[in-house]
């Protein structure tokens, strides 16, 4: 598979930083560790970005993703029915090797399966249901991904059809596997790839960028309020 690089913004506190992350990335790819700017890049073929996030964290840091390489885009998936909530990050890997799907959704059901698609359009005014049918270039409708345990799904998916340029503006929607019914979605937006973003403070409520990261995905107030 082709390698993808994921920027984070790291608190690189303690003199063996450097090595300590490094080690808890041994097994995922490379690693690039710039202090100055607080960033680790990781340079990766199969993990997802939430798993490289958790990796990070174990040592002891918190990490916020800030880049994805390549041209980017973004999805938040939420709806207003359940605690489904996710983040699904696109990236093209060259114009003749398409992109990579890189997600992560909380709140299904444990081990069981779901389908996840690219739909034609953008418009939530009736929710999951008016966004179209499958974007026919993809073939995202043959990939079926499964929850673990406690009811998340992470994945990495590999699309040969997809270029980001023609997905600004669509939707992901992520259905039950054998009834279609559309569970979550979210529109498709622009997003920073490597080095585009050095923010350290949140410009839509002025938080910092680790306030941030204690935030929940969608919605107000930090993740143990009701």
């Amino acid at each position: 598979m082709k390698t993808t690089k994921i920027e984070f913004a790291v608190q690189l506190n303690g003199s063996n930083a450097d090595e300590e992350i490094k080690s808890a990335l041994k097994d995922v790819g490379t690693v690039e560790i710039n202090k100055n700017l607080g960033s680790v890049i990781i340079e990766t073929s199969s993990t997802p970005w939430s798993e490289i996030q958790s990796k990070i964290e174990a040592t002891g840091r918190r990490a916020v993703l800030t880049g994805f390489g390549g041209q980017s885009c973004v999805s938040i998936i939420d709806t207003g029915k359940s605690s489904l909530k996710g983040v699904v990050r696109i990236c093209n890997v060259s114009e003749s090797s398409g992109s990579v799907i890189d997600g992560v959704v909380d709140g299904l059901q444990a081990n069981r399966k779901y389908r996840f698609n690219i739909h034609e359009c953008g418009d939530l005014s009736e929710g999951c249901q008016s966004v179209g049918g499958v974007f026919k270039p993809s073939q995202i409708e043959e990939k079926i991904v499964e929850a673990d345990a406690n009811g998340r799904l992470s994945f990495r998916i590999l699309d040969k059809n997809l270029n980001v340029p023609d997905l600004i503006g669509r939707s992901v929607v992520i259905s039950e596997k054998d009834s279609d019914e559309r569970l979550g979605c979210g529109i498709i937006a622009r997003s920073a790839g490597i080095f585009q973003n050095s923010k350290k403070i949140c410009a839509c409520d002025g938080v910092t960028i680790w306030s941030e990261r204690d935030r929940p995905i969608a919605g107000k107030g930090r993740r143990d309020e009701k």
